[in-house]
């Protein structure tokens, strides 16, 4: 065998000999950066279109906001958006223990995965109160000279009854209907909108805090007159 021969054969022997371990170096995983396990925990916030009222379910992964005479309900699994328009402003919702979502404005409406259930005559309602099993506690704002602003009760049974009340002033230090968190005598409701005690907006972020996922895996946030939906951190 010639010398040029030999060393061919002594390259092919050596080439043959390291392929397992190449093939072993591209079929290893690569190693996860922390940059982009950072990038992951700080993924940002959804926009939520228009600046409206918003509300969790009490049980699934389902959130709702109005916008105008709009509303949506979006799937916090699957990111899915159902869309829905009625004929007049939307002032405020709520989610009733039950699921059944509330509307209220110069009318209520309850609502069940996507179909109207009732809807009461005209009420001229800012917000809601209050739900629970049996109905809705809601309000409409006025004033009156020498007392000030006036709260208008009403309480909405399943099937968008009325039950007005006597009109009332507004608790000391509420000074308009965005700040009423009260209710209707007699009647065990739950807030629209919930905050875990003590929650806290992660550092660096600049919304204020207004609801909360049943499960604590999202949160709402108005910054600058705009909602953004965020994924906690610790959401896995």
């Amino acid at each position: 065998m010639s010398r040029h021969a030999h060393r061919l054969c002594l390259a092919i022997a050596c080439a043959v000999a390291l392929l397992p371990a190449c093939r072993a170096g591209a079929a290893r995983p690569a190693l996860a950066s922390p940059t982009a396990s950072a990038a992951a925990e700080a993924a940002p916030p959804r926009l939520l279109a228009g600046a409206g009222a918003v509300a969790f379910h009490p049980s699934r992964p389902l959130l709702a906001w109005s916008d105008g005479k709009r509303w949506h309900v979006l799937d916090l699994h699957t990111g899915r958006v159902a869309d829905f328009a009625g004929d007049s402003e939307i002032a405020d919702l709520a989610y009733a223990p039950d699921g059944d979502l509330w509307l209220v404005g110069d009318h209520a409406e309850r609502w069940r995965d996507g179909r109207l259930g009732c809807r009461s005559e005209a009420a001229d309602l800012s917000r809601a109160l209050g739900t629970a099993g049996d109905g809705l506690a809601a309000a409409g704002y006025g004033h009156s000279d020498g007392v000030g602003p006036l709260r208008h009760p009403v309480w909405i049974d399943l099937h968008c009854g009325l039950t007005r009340y006597p009109a009332e002033p507004l608790p000391a230090g509420v000074a308009d209907a965005s700040a009423d968190h009260g209710g209707i005598a007699g009647k065990n409701t739950r807030p629209p909108r919930a905050l875990p005690r003590g929650f806290v907006a992660p550092a660096g972020t600049s919304a204020q805090p207004i609801a909360a996922s049943h499960d604590g895996r999202w949160w709402v946030g108005e910054d600058a007159g705009r909602l953004h939906l965020y994924r906690t951190a610790s959401d896995d």
